[in-house]
């Protein structure tokens, strides 16, 4: 078994070697892709040895709980972005590669990129996470693998996420890495600091942003919605139901504060002292998940489920790589379910 391992553990990072390579090869500037994705592409490049260690860990559990060899095994990207997973699942050699994201640019531009990689995607999907189920079942596709990477934190509504997925038509293993690992006291700090600043100030635009996300403070965004839908409401009126809303996005701002019009009952409290999400889009950010709760739930829908933590990677700067060292020595003692040291987490589920 250790053998096996090993031979795993070599597979998965001479296949991120081969991609790293190819996508050295590209001129990325001259790609008719995003800012955005050129950005993330040049970062990763750069980053390489830390981002690899990453994806390397995310698919040794894949390998380790799959029972289909790669080859006779079909890989869905769930939220792909610029399409690291695929291509990284393709050069590992997965059998079909499926990939989706909510966002049209990221597909068209993971399509460019694919193409100048010389690797072939076999199924590309636009939508949200009903159309990916409507999708995937129509096209009979019967995925043994749906994964992916920092997305779970940015999930508007993952409990019912989770309970939408388990509608494609197939036994399939789901894993979701997530940076955003709140049994971890300093990167629960961080986030808190993250979320005050989207909440409160408005946003530097900087090379590479999202043209659909926002600039501006999420609280005034709401405060914004809330006066232009229900224009009667005092402005001491209008400032609460902005606060008191924090977290909910356009279609659900109205419906709250409609029935709080009706009825002067609140009937939404923000579950989370700080998590907040774009007012327009529903884009989470950085979102921090009751993992004991998620974990219960998610045994409530009928998956096997299990959330285990992650080593840290390594970067550029030595000081903070000593200190990592010793971090990843405490995780390896505590075990794989132990979040408190670890920099991210990985839903794992099983559903037969």
């Amino acid at each position: 078994m250790r053998a096996d391992r090993k031979q795993i553990k070599f597979q998965i990072l001479s296949s991120a070697n081969i991609l790293f390579e190819k996508l050295k090869a590209v001129d990325i500037k001259s790609l008719n892709i995003s800012d955005y994705t050129k950005s993330y592409l040049q970062k990763y490049i750069e980053d390489y040895n830390f981002y690899a260690f990453l994806y390397c860990q995310l698919f040794l559990k894949i390998l380790d709980k799959n029972n289909k060899p790669s080859s006779d095994s079909v890989f869905v990207d769930y939220g792909g972005g610029c399409g690291i997973l695929s291509y990284l699942a393709k050069e590992i050699g997965f059998y079909k590669i499926i990939y989706s994201d909510i966002f049209l640019q990221s597909v068209e531009d993971s399509k460019i990129i694919a193409e100048k990689l010389g690797i072939k995607i076999d199924f590309f999907i636009h939508g949200d996470i009903e159309l990916f189920v409507e999708t995937i079942n129509n096209y009979n596709i019967k995925p043994d693998v749906i994964c992916s990477f920092d997305v779970l934190e940015h999930i508007y509504n993952p409990l019912l996420w989770f309970e939408k997925i388990k509608e494609v038509d197939a036994n399939f293993l789901l894993f979701s890495m997530t940076s955003a690992n709140g049994k971890n006291p300093f990167i629960n700090y961080k986030f808190k600091k993250i979320h005050k600043s989207a909440e409160n100030q408005n946003q530097i635009i900087t090379s590479g942003w999202k043209k659909h996300s926002t600039n501006l403070s999420f609280l005034s965004e709401r405060k914004k919605i809330i006066l232009q839908n229900f224009a009667d409401l005092s402005e001491s009126t209008v400032n609460d139901l902005a606060i008191k809303t924090r977290g909910l996005k356009i279609e659900d701002i109205k419906k709250v504060v409609e029935i709080y019009i009706t009825t002067k009952n609140l009937i939404y409290t923000p579950s989370h002292p700080t998590n907040t999400c774009d007012p327009y889009t529903g884009n989470r950010t950085e979102n921090i998940i009751d993992t004991n709760n998620l974990q219960k739930y998610l045994l409530k829908l009928g998956y096997q489920a299990e959330i285990t933590n992650s080593y840290w990677s390594f970067s550029n700067k030595k000081i903070f790589n000593l200190f990592k060292f010793f971090l990843n020595i405490l995780i390896f003692i505590t075990g794989k379910y132990c979040l408190f040291f670890s920099p991210s987490y990985t839903v794992e589920l099983i559903k037969e």
